[in-house]
């Protein structure tokens, strides 16, 4: 049996469906929600999310970092 190994790096579709929004959603919460994941940009045209820290906001919501950083 062959397991599937999940990217840690996302786009904004995956964001979109771990958190239940829509991707428009996503960009609009990166620019006005100063607590949420921001993005990471690799060259001009791929820009993403770590894994990790969308799924830490999606079960702790805004307080995430400070969850993640206890579990530490």
């Amino acid at each position: 049996m062959t397991q599937q190994i999940q990217p840690t790096r996302i786009k904004d579709k995956a964001v979109a469906a771990i958190l239940g929004c829509c991707k428009s959603t996503v960009w609009a919460w990166t620019k006005s929600r100063p607590n949420f994941p921001q993005p990471r940009r690799e060259g001009p045209h791929f820009t993403f999310w770590l894994r990790h820290e969308v799924e830490a906001y999606a079960l702790h919501g805004e307080n995430w970092r400070e969850a993640t950083a206890n579990a530490e």
